[in-house]
């Protein structure tokens, strides 16, 4: 008896787990109908630490991270349909990047902060390929250049830049293409300003300018407008007797003069105060003190300019002057008188610069004689000597002249050693 029951609640518990079992197999099929299993992809935004690269001076380049990735999902329709992006953190770990180079970094697995029942697949891109710099500082020499033109003599001096370095922090590869930093000047702008405000160029190898750098690296550029000008030098006084002044030779025969444009211009010579030669026997070097123009200064204000002060002595010379060339005047003009030079020639003795002495010539010299109030008889009569510029007469000669009475029938014939002289009319 016990066993058939026994029997009887077996076969039950067995048809009792079959129905359950066929009961849930039903119900899945229902849901499956109702609301089934899909997938779905959902754009996510990519968050990263990208700050940590600035602390270890990198930079990404020639490329970026994206700002989204997809996110494939799969679960019951009302559920995947449910979710959406703002369920999600997808997140880009840059903190293990410590170098230069093409780097592919694995985008972490997405974290769900939904509470719907729903399976991850993946995301798509799955990793990031990105290529780093390192971000470094180099000091680079300004340097000023100029554009432009100045008149001739003109010249730019004294210039300064402020910095004269500048400091450029950027990626490697761009800073190995630097190769100057140029403050640009131009000319045409230094007419009475003495400072100017630039923004420095930055030239690559090519020479051409980087624009990445336009108008971020100010400048102050201070300069001096000069202009080259002659010194131009005098005497006073006289040197002593049988001594001439030569010339003065300065150690420098120009100065640079600074001043405005305008002041430069009206100027076209520095004189020196004349320098003293009187009684002066010997050359002897002087300190020449230059003359400046009110609001001009000398570029090289503290130097000395010395200059070679050349004395020296006269050359002699006597030269032959034919009496025929004596001109003869204040003479009798009524004919009673005869007037003859007693030598056919005179000593001229005469100083002056070796170099105009060397070349001289009776050619050069007029000599005449007056005759008035003499009578008849011989007389010793002083030459007037007429001589070039820079020919002095170190002493007057003097001539006999014979003067002869003369009556209408008797001509008086002059001696042997007598030369007649033509007398014109005086």
């Amino acid at each position: 008896m016990n066993r058939l029951i026994d029997k009887l609640f077996e076969r039950d518990a067995v048809a009792k787990v079959l129905s359950v079992l066929i009961a849930i197999l039903i119900w899945f099929l229902v849901l499956d109908q109702e609301n089934p299993f899909t997938e779905r992809t959902i754009t996510v935004p990519l968050s990263s630490n990208v700050e940590v690269l600035e602390a270890k001076n990198l930079q990404i380049v020639g490329s970026s991270i994206p700002a989204t990735v997809d996110v494939r999902i799969r679960g019951r329709k009302k559920r995947v349909d449910s979710v959406s992006s703002g369920d999600f953190n997808v997140f880009l770990d840059l903190s293990e990047v410590d170098g230069s180079g093409t780097q592919v970094i694995k985008v972490q697995p997405p974290e769900y902060t939904g509470d719907k029942e729903i399976i991850i697949l993946g995301t798509n891109p799955a990793s990031v390929r990105l290529h780093f710099e390192k971000i470094v500082g180099k000091q680079y020499p300004v340097n000023i250049e100029f554009t432009g033109s100045l008149p001739e003599g003109y010249q730019v001096v004294n210039q300064k830049v402020d910095p004269s370095i500048i400091l450029i922090q950027e990626k490697e590869g761009t800073l190995s293409r630097i190769d100057r930093v140029v403050a640009l000047i131009n000319l045409n702008d230094l007419s009475s300003t003495k400072e100017l405000v630039v923004r420095v160029t930055v030239y690559d190898t090519e020479g051409k300018p980087m624009s990445q750098f336009e108008g971020k690296y100010p400048a102050i550029v201070s300069f001096d407008l000069a202009r080259k000008l002659p010194v131009i030098t005098s005497v006073k006084g006289r040197p002593k007797a049988g001594y001439y002044f030569k010339e003065i030779i300065p150690d420098t025969s120009s100065v640079l003069v600074i001043g405005t444009k305008d002041l430069l211009d009206s100027l076209s010579k520095i004189e020196a105060e004349p320098v003293d030669i009187e009684g002066k026997s010997e050359s002897f070097r002087t300190e020449l003190k230059l003359v400046v123009p009110q609001g001009a200064t000398l570029l090289d204000k503290d130097s000395i300019i010395n200059a070679l002060v050349n004395i020296e002595p006269l050359a002699a010379r006597t030269i032959s002057f034919p009496t025929s060339q004596i001109s003869i005047y204040d003479s009798d003009t009524s004919g009673i008188f005869e007037y003859a030079i007693a030598a056919s020639s005179i000593s001229i003795p005469v100083e002056g610069r070796p170099e105009v002495l060397k070349d001289l010539d009776s050619e050069d010299i007029r000599c005449s004689i007056s005759v008035k109030n003499l009578g008849e008889g011989e007389h010793q009569v002083p030459v007037t000597v007429s001589l070039p510029a820079g020919v002095s007469l170190k002493e007057r000669p003097t001539v006999t002249v014979t003067i002869t009475a003369t009556t209408q029938e008797t001509v008086t014939k002059p001696s042997p050693d007598v030369t007649p002289v033509p007398t014109p009319n005086g």
